[in-house]
C-alpha cells in the first residue's frame, strides 16, 4: 500500500488530503499514475502527465521512477508565476 498525498488543485479538486491505494510495489510512477487515473476514473486528468508532477521523497521525479512502499509520494500540478 503506497499513501499518496495531493496539494493545490488536485487537492481541491478531489476534496482530500491523500488516498492510500492498495498496488503491489516497488511500481513506477508511470503505473501509479495508471492506478490513480482508474481510481479516480472522473478526475482522471488530473493525474496525466501533462497536468501534474510527481514528488518522491520531496524531490520531483518523472515517470520512470521506482516507488517502494515507504517512500512518500506527492502529487500537485505545476506551478507558474509572474
Amino acid at each position: 500500500m503506497i499513501r499518496i498525498l495531493f496539494f493545490a488543485k488536485i487537492k481541491s479538486d478531489l476534496s482530500k488530503d491523500y488516498f492510500d491505494l492498495d498496488i503491489d510495489t516497488p511500481v513506477n510512477v508511470s503505473d501509479l499514475r495508471n492506478s490513480l487515473m482508474s481510481e479516480f476514473s472522473e478526475d482522471k486528468s488530473l493525474f496525466q502527465s501533462e497536468y501534474s508532477l510527481c514528488a518522491v521523497n520531496q524531490a520531483i521525479v518523472n515517470d520512470e521512477t521506482v516507488i517502494n512502499a515507504s517512500d512518500e509520494v506527492a502529487f500537485f500540478p505545476p506551478v507558474t508565476g509572474g
